[in-house]
């Protein structure tokens, strides 16, 4: 049998868990579930989520988007919020779509900044 750098490699080293390792602290970091969290809700939370509330997200750019929530639904036992968009860009008319729909995880992560109280 030839010996490759390959081979040599899994003989001396424990590689399944080492990389079984990485990906738990990257699901955790992804979920928020682990030491460090990558994708973090700054103002809103679940509860604040209701018919007639309006969440904003800026991209640091001038770019707006809001989104005006319509109602929440429930699809396949998840809770998903639908939702009509903005979009509003300086030097461009703004540009509305509607209704969209996101899991609520996924509505908090991007409309992060509830507009009003």
């Amino acid at each position: 049998m030839i010996e490759t750098p390959q081979h040599n490699r899994e003989a001396n080293e424990p590689s399944a868990s080492r990389s079984s390792g990485f990906w738990q602290n990257l699901s955790g970091a992804l979920t928020g579930h682990g030491e460090r969290r990558l994708f973090s809700r700054r103002g809103a939370n679940p509860e604040q989520v209701k018919a007639g509330r309006v969440f904003r997200r800026g991209d640091g750019n001038g770019r707006q988007e809001t989104a005006t929530v319509i109602c929440l639904c429930e699809i396949l036992g998840m809770t998903h919020v639908r939702y009509d968009l903005r979009i509003e860009k300086p030097g461009h008319r703004p540009f509305e779509d509607g209704p969209r729909v996101l899991g609520m995880k996924t509505f908090l992560e991007h409309f992060c900044d509830p507009v009003g109280s």
